[in-house]
């Protein structure tokens, strides 16, 4: 019985992780559609706020977590982004802000299966995942600002 209710348990986990990918697909084609119709300049400030603002989500994981070590990576993680955020909207770059975005899709993959410093529910990282890279890949390929 116990590895019926590990494989369903499992089953279940992929079935969550599976519309969190496809969840996050709309979300990252809603994030680029809208950047792409604002005048550059305001493009390139709300995509710097949204990197900036998504590396705090795991901020919250940390404080949810409750170890002090989770919350100071998590911190000095979301602090990285913050900057990188900051950096990207301030030089007007695409690059720096198309590589930002896939650097936090790496700091979601290192979270996925529970592997991250802060414990994260498991659909989240595959979620945030895909939003990032299908964000980053208009902005790097030139087709947002």
């Amino acid at each position: 019985m116990t590895t019926t209710t590990t494989t369903a348990a499992t089953q279940g986990a992929h079935i969550s992780e599976g519309r969190g990918m496809a969840v996050g697909f709309v979300a990252g084609l809603v994030c680029v559609a809208f950047a792409a119709v604002l005048p550059d300049n305001v493009a390139y400030l709300y995509l710097g706020a949204q990197l900036a603002a998504i590396g705090w989500v795991y901020f919250g994981f940390g404080v949810a977590d409750g170890r002090l070590s989770a919350i100071g990576i998590e911190v000095l993680s979301a602090s990285a982004f913050l900057t990188v955020g900051f950096l990207g909207a301030y030089h007007q770059s695409a690059v720096i802000l198309g590589l930002g975005f896939l650097a936090h899709g790496a700091w979601d993959w290192l979270h996925h299966d529970g592997h991250g410093p802060a414990r994260i529910r498991t659909w989240y990282p595959p979620f945030c995942v895909v939003v990032d890279v299908v964000t980053a890949i208009p902005i790097l390929a030139g087709w947002v600002v």
